[in-house]
Formats: C-alpha cells, structure tokens, sequence
C-alpha cells in the first residue's frame, strides 16, 4: 500500500490518527481473526494533502471560523460553501490514482475469489472513520456519511469526496467555530472506509451491556430484514432478543411486525426502501441458532476489547442456506456510561424500550 491507503488486515486500533476510528476498529478485528468484510481505508493523509494541494485549507478554516454559531443560516450557508469547495476543487492526480488503483485490486481479487464476472465492479460501502469517532470516552457514530452499494472505481471516488464534505454539516460548524483555527484543523481530520458489501438477509446491533440498566451479565440484540438502515432511521421496530452470557442463554424475544426493509436498489447501484412481504413481516427475522452464532461472536470481541461493546452485523446467507455473520463496527458501549453520568446531575431521561437507546447510540452509523 501506498501514502493513501491502508488494507484493513494492515490496521490495528493503534492506527486511530492514520485512518480513524471505524477503520481502526475494523483492522484491530481483523487481526484478532473476527469475520469482517475485506476492504481498505483511505488514510487521514488523503484529506490533508488534498486540503494542501492548494488554498482549500485555508478556505474552509475561513468558512468554519466565519460562521454564527447561534444562526442557523448562517451555519447553513457555510455548509453550502464548504460542500461546494471539496465536491468542486480538483483532486490530486496522485491520490485519486491509488484510490482507484486499490479498489481495482479489492473488486478483482474479490470477483477472482467468488468466481464472477464485471470485475472491476464489485459493490462496496464507502463509510466515514473520524479521527475522534468510536473511542472508550465518546461515541461520534453517525457524524459523517455512509453510502451504501457503490459500484466502480468513479463513484468510489465521488464518495470519498463527499465523506469529507460530510464533516461540514451545520452542526459540526456550530461545533468547531468556537475552536482555534488549531483546534479546528484537528478535529476535521477524517479517513474513509472502503468496504466490500454485506448482502445482509438481516442486519442489526449486538450490546455486550443492557443500555437499559447497565447489566453486563446480559447481551441485547437488535434485528430486522435487510440493511441496518431500517432500525437506525426508526423505519421499522426491529426484533429483539435477550441472552444471559452465562451459556449464552436465550432469555427473552420480542417480534416485531416489520413492514419495511432496505435492499440494494434494482439498477445495482444504491439502495431503496421497500414493503416487506405479508408473510414475513410478523416472522422472527433470525433463527435461535442465528441468535446464538451473534451472541458467541459478541462474547469474543467483547473478551479481545476487554469492556462493553456496541456492534453492527449483518448476517449473510450461503447458498446452502449456511448463516455467516459479518461484522461492521464495534466500538466502546458509550451510551449507558452516559446515562449513569446524566443521572449523576439529574438530568436522566426515560426511555421506554432497547430501540431508543439503540437510535441514540448508533443513529447513522448502520447502513
């Protein structure tokens, strides 16, 4: 690999200020040998040469700086001018060739293994890995973009780009325009994750902990059909299912009527959300095998990091019906360590069930 990529079997979560924290995480997985996708992230490098290719830096510093922080026109109208700039200045000739080079080689060794052909076109995930995102003392999930099923090296490309772009939303202005220009220039500091798709029959999250009391004798799953997308936008109410890790053991299953799901969309290229069959809305979406396979896997990422952890999956199905579950993401459990610090100053709010805490902690960030 070059200056501008890194495989992900190269990373380690040492790696967190080269290429953030999502593709940190998805290197330390691997090498601790969990199932993850294969695919490379595009180093912090990237962005700061592209930024110092020419006066960008500068110019964005101005915008970001410049905003009113209590005006949401004028966070609005910085947004719009920052998005403008990265979507519109020229990418270096250097970059965007490894960029390109590595995903050829990702899609033909991807097409080469599974016997397929229109090699150079396999679908990927192209994902957003702050540098301050996915630590053990805050959770940034869902700050920047995802973009799902991107097919060819061009709109890899154009992704990449408006995963950058994507750290100038009005509220990550808001955010850093009250920061020196110092402060400022290191916390837009972003790698971006190029990751082959899962083609998820089921997609959901794992919590090693209960976000509803804090019991780490217990592991909450949350499930529906299709992609992630569904549960993280309050689209659907997914299944849930309760384990005692001691076994584990199936304590409790709650199914939900799940009437939408997301699916590739049929051009090849993206997403869309449609009806879920009559016959299937009402139908657990995992089997209790299923439910025990992520379960076994979220007791050994939970032993490799040693504390509660926060984890997409998607579950794959072989041809012969064989479950693999694929890993996404994980990262610290943050949101019950922040309920028992609101409660601290009196400030808790009542959820009622295990999918408010689940938007909460990773709205945007399952896809």
């Amino acid at each position: 690999m070059g200056k501008y990529t890194r495989n992900f079997d190269e990373l380690n979560s040492a790696d967190r200020l080269l290429v953030g924290g999502k593709c940190a995480s998805l290197g330390e997985m691997v090498q601790a040998g969990l199932p993850v996708p294969d695919g490379f992230a595009v180093t912090v490098d990237a962005y700061e040469d592209y930024r110092d290719a020419s006066d960008l830096r500068q110019q964005l510093l101005r915008i970001v700086l410049g905003a009113d922080a209590q005006n949401n026109a004028s966070l609005q109208q910085a947004h719009d001018e920052a998005v403008e700039l990265i979507l519109g200045r020229e990418l270096p000739p250097a970059i965007e060739q490894e960029i390109r080079e590595t995903y050829l080689q990702l899609s033909r060794e991807t097409a080469r293994r599974r016997g397929i052909g229109d090699a150079d076109r396999i679908p990927v995930a192209v994902r957003s890995s702050a540098t301050d995102e996915d630590g053990d003392a805050a959770s940034f999930a869902g700050q920047q973009e995802t973009y799902l099923w991107v097919v060819g090296e061009d709109d890899v490309i154009a992704k990449v780009r408006e995963c950058w772009a994507s750290l100038y939303t009005p509220q990550a202005i808001a955010y850093r325009s009250g920061m020196s220009a110092a402060e400022a220039s290191d916390a837009s500091k972003i790698s971006v994750a190029v990751q082959l798709m899962a083609h998820a029959d089921v997609a959901g999250v794992t919590f090693t902990v209960s976000p509803r009391t804090g019991d780490r004798s217990v592991i909450a799953i949350n499930a529906s059909w299709g992609l992630g997308q569904a549960v993280v936008s309050g689209e659907v109410t997914p299944d849930e299912y309760w384990l005692n890790k001691i076994g584990p053991t199936l304590t409790s299953t709650r199914i939900a009527s799940k009437a939408h799901e997301y699916v590739p969309a049929p051009g090849g290229v993206g997403v869309e959300l449609r009806d879920v069959e009559e016959s299937r809305r009402e139908v657990a979406c995992l089997s209790e095998p299923e439910v025990m396979q992520l379960a076994d896997i979220a007791l050994r990422v939970e032993k490799h990091y040693g504390c509660p952890q926060d984890i997409e999956w998607a579950l794959e199905h072989d041809a012969d019906g064989t479950p693999k579950v694929m890993l996404l993401q994980s990262r610290p459990e943050t949101n019950w360590k922040k309920r028992k610090e609101e409660k601290g100053k009196n400030t808790t709010k009542a959820t009622s069930n295990l999918l408010g805490f689940v938007a909460a902690a990773t709205k945007g960030s399952i896809k």
